[in-house]
């Protein structure tokens, strides 16, 4: 053991959180999902791309796609943090 790892705090999350933060994770990716979609209705007025619609080019799907999944894996990773952050206690070794 290195003497910064020997320094460093323990964190001890409750179990608890273990339940809450997936809760927290999946709820806040579902509303951010659906202010995106409706952010883009409001600046191109047109529905946002779906990838089962034939309709939509396939550039336009993916790109729809990736940018949603990233802004969405960044959300639950945030999510993630602050519950575990929020459920946890640190204690000297």
């Amino acid at each position: 053991m290195t003497e910064q790892e020997a320094l460093a705090p323990e964190a001890h999350v409750n179990p608890i959180v273990h339940v809450i933060a997936p809760l927290v994770a999946i709820g806040a990716t579902m509303i951010v999902r659906k202010v995106i979609t409706a952010s883009y209705r409001g600046f191109t007025g047109k529905e946002a791309p779906r990838a089962n619609d034939t309709a939509v080019p396939f550039g336009k799907a993916l790109l729809w796609a990736a940018a949603t999944a990233a802004i969405a894996a960044g959300v639950e990773v945030m999510a993630y943090r602050v519950t575990n952050h929020l459920g946890s206690t640190e204690s000297a070794n």
